[in-house]
């Protein structure tokens, strides 16, 4: 009876953790420079839906091992070029502008 009631719990643990909810997904890069776009006066902000994607923005910080400010910049720049559309020529502008308006700070 015990390996039964065993295989039982195993296989109701399993089910519950391939069924649950993902949270730990990355950001969009694309989603989160629209998003700092909106912000730095490059489009509109974005309201309630940018949350999240500004969040993973400023979560990008670079610490060595007090806080690095041109490090983090870099970092966050490199993040948003992951973005096929931040790396026109048109929206480098606007890239340029986000990373001198928020990427030095924490």
């Amino acid at each position: 009876m015990k390996p039964l009631v065993l295989i039982a719990a195993i296989a109701i643990g399993a089910a519950g953790l391939s069924f649950g909810p993902a949270h730990a997904q990355a950001a969009d890069p694309c989603s989160v420079y629209m998003c700092m776009a909106g912000i730095s006066g490059a489009g509109a902000t974005g309201g309630p839906a940018c949350a999240a994607p500004i969040a993973a923005f400023h979560a990008i910080q670079v610490w060595s091992p007090h806080f690095n400010s041109s490090a983090t910049a870099a970092a966050r720049r490199n993040f948003l070029l992951t973005c096929p559309g931040a790396q026109v020529a048109t929206n480098l502008a606007i890239l340029n502008a986000i990373i001198a308006e928020w990427g030095y700070s924490p």
